[in-house]
C-alpha cells in the first residue's frame, strides 16, 4: 500500500515492476493524484478502504522514461512547472499556482523539437508541451490526453504546438473536459530532439527527471498489477 502522490506510487512502480505476485494499492495523500481518477478512488476513506480490500486488480502497461516508469510524462512548460514547484517546497494550491504564474513568462520561449513515434516524425518545429502516458489524466483529473488507456498495449502521445494563447485555449477545455484539439499518436517508441541546442526538461509522473537535448519513451506492456475500481 503506498500513501502520498504520484510521484510516490511512481517510486513503487520501479520497485514492483515484474514482480510476479506483487500488487500496489494507492491512497492518494499528495497534490495532483492523476492515478486517483484512473483508478477511480473515491474519496471517503471508508469507501476508499472497502475498494482495496476488495482488490480488484489489473495489470497496467507504464511508460519508460529514462529507465524510470512512470503512468504519465510530459516535456516542455510543464516539467517546467512542475520543477518549480518542487523547488519551492510543493506547498500544495498555493505553490502550484505560483510556481505556474512564475513560469508564464517561458510561454514565449517555445523550444523547437523533432518527435519521432515508432520511428515516423510526427511534429518539428516549435512546441509549448508533450504529453505522453497510459493514462489520459494529469493532477487534479484534468484530462490532457483523452484515448489513453492503461491496458491498450501501447502509449499515447499529444503535442501541444502554441503558441500561448492557443494553449490558453486547450486548458480551459482539459478544465471544461472538453477533447482537446491537438491530436492523438499512438506509439511504442517516442523519441525527442532539441532542434535549437536548448535542453528540454522533462517530469515523469509530476517529477522532474532533468533536462537535456534529446530523450527516448518507451512503451512497458503489463509491467505493475494495480488495485482500482476496474469493472
Amino acid at each position: 500500500m503506498i500513501a502520498g502522490g504520484d510521484g510516490s506510487l511512481g517510486a513503487a512502480y520501479n520497485v514492483a515492476a515484474g514482480r510476479e505476485g506483487l500488487v500496489l494499492g494507492y491512497l492518494p495523500a499528495g497534490f495532483g493524484n492523476a492515478a486517483a481518477h484512473l483508478l477511480r478512488l473515491p474519496k471517503g476513506p471508508e469507501a476508499l478502504a472497502a475498494v482495496l480490500a476488495r482488490g480488484e486488480t489489473r495489470l497496467v502497461d507504464l511508460v519508460a522514461v529514462d529507465g524510470r516508469l512512470a503512468l504519465f510524462a510530459g516535456a516542455g512548460w510543464d516539467a517546467i512547472v512542475a520543477g518549480r514547484y518542487a523547488d519551492a517546497g510543493a506547498r500544495r494550491m498555493q505553490g502550484w499556482t505560483s510556481a505556474v504564474v512564475r513560469s508564464l513568462p517561458d510561454l514565449w520561449r517555445r523550444a523547437s523539437v523533432e518527435v519521432r513515434a515508432d520511428g515516423w516524425v510526427v511534429h518539428r518545429g516549435q512546441m509549448e508541451l508533450l504529453v505522453a502516458g497510459t493514462t489520459p489524466f494529469y493532477g487534479r483529473g484534468l484530462k490532457v490526453n483523452p484515448g489513453a488507456r492503461p491496458d491498450a498495449g501501447r502509449m499515447s502521445l499529444r503535442i501541444y504546438r502554441g503558441p500561448a494563447p492557443r494553449l490558453a485555449v486547450e486548458v480551459a477545455r482539459w478544465t471544461l473536459r472538453l477533447g482537446p484539439r491537438a491530436p492523438r499518436v499512438d506509439a511504442q517508441h517516442v523519441e525527442i530532439r532539441s532542434l535549437d541546442g536548448r535542453p528540454i526538461p522533462m517530469q515523469a509522473d509530476g517529477d522532474v527527471v532533468g533536462a537535456r537535448e534529446g530523450w527516448v519513451l518507451h512503451l512497458r506492456p503489463a509491467v505493475v498489477r494495480l488495485i482500482g475500481r476496474w469493472s
